[in-house]
């Protein structure tokens, strides 16, 4: 005989009619499915049960249940549990496990698990919307106004197009050069624009302005001659060809004293003829004008030097 409180027993027959309910709209099923639906039952019912009275309880119920006028001694024949339910573990349950546990932490705690939780890869930002803090200094150079500040996608498409754009007009300030003068010492370079760029973003010691300056140098020395390298070519033209310059080579070269022959006049005629053999043709004069360009990029640089 199982002793049951009061409060007890009707907990047991309030079970005890829900098995029977069961029982009576499961006639036509199969008995193992009618099992099936009663174990669910007990088991749903004992869930909040202590695990000390389940025993009692269960002795209880099998007295509300004889088989063939005595009492059942089996619970688990009579009355067989069913196995509790798996649930399958997701991100998304440990996830809310996780803030609900959280939501409770210090903020020294919380600040701890934030730290890891970045370091893992599981803190999410919206990189489009963040903003590099810079100095007044560096807003004034950007043209920024004195509330505005970069953001850092941006700063990074900026930076990469300048790495770019820096790249190509080298490439063709050296292209210019290499037809101006093909063994020029301006040609060489240490290495690409681009990996002294990268060295600089991933390492603390890297400075630009070294390969800089060689790039700009080269830019504004072609720039340059562009004037002076014209008025260079002018210079040697005159030079060499003004009726100046030609007489003076007559003279020093002599024979002005012969009583037969060509006369001063003459002479400085055929001199000129044999001189400006050197631009007779528009490709001469190309490449004079070439030579000069050349040579006055070199003297703004290597005389700098």
């Amino acid at each position: 005989m199982t002793v049951l409180t009061e409060p007890e027993s009707i907990w047991i027959s309030e079970v005890a009619n829900r098995l029977r309910l069961i029982q009576s709209d499961t006639a036509s099923a199969s008995p193992e499915a009618r099992r099936e639906l009663m174990g669910e039952e007990v088991t749903r019912s004992l869930k909040d049960v202590p695990t000390a009275n389940r025993k009692r309880f269960l002795q209880a119920l099998l007295a509300r249940f004889p088989v063939a006028g005595e009492i059942a001694k089996s619970a688990p024949a009579a009355l067989p549990v069913a196995a509790p339910v798996r649930v399958d573990e997701t991100p998304e349950r440990v996830l809310e496990r996780f803030l609900a546990v959280a939501a409770k932490l210090s903020e020294e705690k919380r600040a701890e698990l934030a730290k890891r939780l970045s370091e893992a890869g599981l803190a999410w930002m919206d990189r489009s919307a963040l903003v590099l803090e810079i100095s007044d200094e560096l807003r004034q150079k950007l043209g920024l106004q004195a509330d505005q500040q970069p953001r850092l996608t941006r700063v990074v498409e900026l930076a990469v197009f300048l790495v770019d754009a820096l790249c190509r007009v080298d490439e063709n300030a050296l292209k210019t050069m290499r037809e101006l003068a093909p063994r020029s010492p301006l040609l060489k370079r240490p290495e690409d624009f681009r990996r002294t760029a990268a060295r600089f973003l991933t390492t603390e010691n890297e400075s630009l302005e070294p390969q800089w300056r060689t790039m700009r140098g080269l830019l504004g020395a072609l720039l340059a001659a562009m004037l002076g390298g014209g008025k260079d070519f002018g210079k040697d033209y005159v030079e060499r060809l003004s009726p100046a310059a030609i007489e003076d080579v007559v003279v020093s070269e002599g024979g002005g004293g012969l009583l037969f022959g060509p006369n001063k006049k003459e002479r400085c005629w055929d001199k000129y003829k044999d001189l400006v053999g050197d631009y007779a043709t528009s490709d001469l004069i190309n490449h004079r004008i070439r030579d000069c360009l050349a040579a006055f990029v070199e003297k703004t640089l290597l005389g700098a030097r």
